[in-house]
């Protein structure tokens, strides 16, 4: 089968991927956004379903509320022994590993320690029983990066049974940023391979020694050389069981986040060359049937909430009901959209495409309800008050002890009298457009096109939301379907 890289035109950040047996998965990075850490399935490496995720909700009360750039960073995906294990380190709360019989779930949650500051955790199960953890550190939580660590765990991978000892540094050898360590033993040698340098301006290492805890040989094995593919690094190697190897690495393009690419792995030298000796490539044959399967956008909500649903925190059954066919939102209080947990939002899987929804409202006073672009500023276009009304929204950061500040503007106001509005959001090229029309009128531009902004460590996100500016529970509004169109 020829493939083209991207092989998502989705912000899957930090990739990790798995076979088992003539299966493929794949797992990423999901911040604020929960459930969190997608859960994905191929039978061919390029085409991608969504299957679930591994965590409903982080067990801390503060992400009853969005925690953006905090949550689910950088996860590893294994499978050990009739299990799927999923470890990730949430940066304050500490480690955490999701285990499964089935992919889809249900997924059960084990707090493995308790500690601050680790990030990018990965396992290795040794054939004779013994467990292994490696990973990075966050500077902004403990004042340390750039450095690997290694534990041994109890077999069963929940309990750490020791101090750490530090199996690589990057200040040893000119790398910057080392972190998203994956952990492998193949051919009697152990590896880890772990990017560095940066998100864009990154690469690939690898690292090599006969021995678990070191001392490990260093080599970088994808740098983007003269393409166009920046920083290609972290993600995870995997063979496809017909004699290939390959690596799964993302891409940072801005507001369209982190998107998954494949590379072959030539093994031959003694070390793992991925791409074209060590560049990336934009396309190649896999060898493998196609078995075409995609992730959902559109949702008629028949019956439940589409599984490509995410919302900006811990998910509260009070903030929706399902109408069979049709959601009815209800208006939670914030006095942000930034702010407001009950933001329904998904992935976007293409770089053009329109979003078209149907609402009717029932508001009470300070209701807004509408559809909005979530990103580092956020636009929303909102019914209110006998008019819709285009917002943005500008965040300032203060450093990780103190909350943002979030202002919000008002850019356009059009008088509307009705209860029932159609919205449009189109995206064209890192532009969008606002767009409105009663129920059987014709469309009418709600402000100036803006651009596209990318969120916190995330692609920009599209969604639905519904709140109360003023403190109160208000009303609710229904949605007919959310309809996705002109993909690209």
């Amino acid at each position: 089968m020829h493939y083209r890289n991207p092989i998502l035109q989705a912000d899957y950040s930090d990739p990790d991927v798995i076979r088992v047996g003539e299966d493929f998965y794949m797992i990423s990075s999901s911040f604020t956004y929960l459930p969190g850490i997608p859960v994905l399935h191929s039978r061919d490496m390029v085409h991608w379903e969504l299957l679930g995720y591994a965590v409903s909700h982080i067990p801390f009360e503060r992400y009853r509320r969005p925690v953006h750039k905090c949550g689910t960073w950088a996860p590893s995906l294994r499978y050990h022994q009739g299990l799927f294990y999923v470890y990730v380190c949430f940066p304050d709360e500490g480690l955490f590993a999701y285990t499964a019989e089935d992919p889809r779930g249900p997924w059960d949650c084990h707090w493995v320690m308790d500690v601050s500051g680790w990030i990018d955790p990965c396992p290795l199960f040794e054939p004779d029983g013994t467990a292994w953890l490696i990973h990075g550190f966050a500077a902004s939580r403990c004042g340390i990066n750039n450095i690997l660590y290694a534990h041994r765990m109890t077999p069963d991978g929940f309990r750490i049974l020791d101090k750490g000892v530090m199996v690589y540094n990057g200040a040893d050898h000119g790398d910057v940023t080392v972190e998203g360590p994956k952990w492998y033993s193949r051919n009697g040698q152990y590896w880890i391979l772990c990017p560095a340098g940066g998100v864009k301006p990154g690469y690939q290492l690898a690292l090599r020694s006969e021995h678990i805890l070191g001392p490990y040989e260093r080599r970088i094995v994808l740098s983007q050389g003269d393409t166009e593919i920046n920083g290609p690094h972290q993600g995870g190697w995997f063979d496809d069981g017909h004699g290939g190897d390959w690596f799964i690495h993302f891409q940072d393009i801005g507001v369209y986040g982190r998107i998954p690419h494949l590379q072959p792995v030539d093994w031959s030298s003694g070390w793992p060359v991925m791409g074209n000796l060590g560049h990336p490539v934009m396309e190649g044959e896999t060898g493998l049937e196609s078995f075409p399967v995609k992730v959902p956008t559109s949702d008629c909500f028949e019956k439940e909430l589409g599984i490509q649903w995410q919302w900006q925190a811990n998910p509260d059954p009070a903030w929706y009901s399902m109408l069979h066919p049709g959601v009815r939102l209800y208006a939670a209080p914030s006095d942000t959209l930034f702010h407001a947990g009950q933001f329904l939002s998904q992935l976007m899987q293409s770089y053009d495409f329109d979003m078209t929804v149907s609402l009717h409202a029932h508001p009470q006073k300070g209701d807004v309800s509408g559809i909005g672009m979530m990103g580092y500023p956020y636009h929303y276009a909102g019914l209110e008050d006998g008019a819709v009304c285009l917002w943005r929204g500008d965040i300032t950061e203060y450093g990780r002890s103190l909350p943002e500040t979030v202002r919000e503007t008002l850019l356009c106001r059009i008088p509307y009298a009705g209860m029932s509005i159609r919205m449009k959001l189109s995206v064209r090229q890192g532009m969008m457009q606002f767009m409105f029309a009663s129920m059987d009128g014709p469309w009418q531009k709600l402000g100036d096109q803006v651009a596209l902004a990318a969120g916190g460590w995330t692609a920009a996100r599209p969604g639905v939301f519904c709140m109360n500016r003023t403190g109160c529970a208000g009303g609710n509004v229904d949605l007919d379907s959310v309809l996705f169109s002109q993909e690209a």
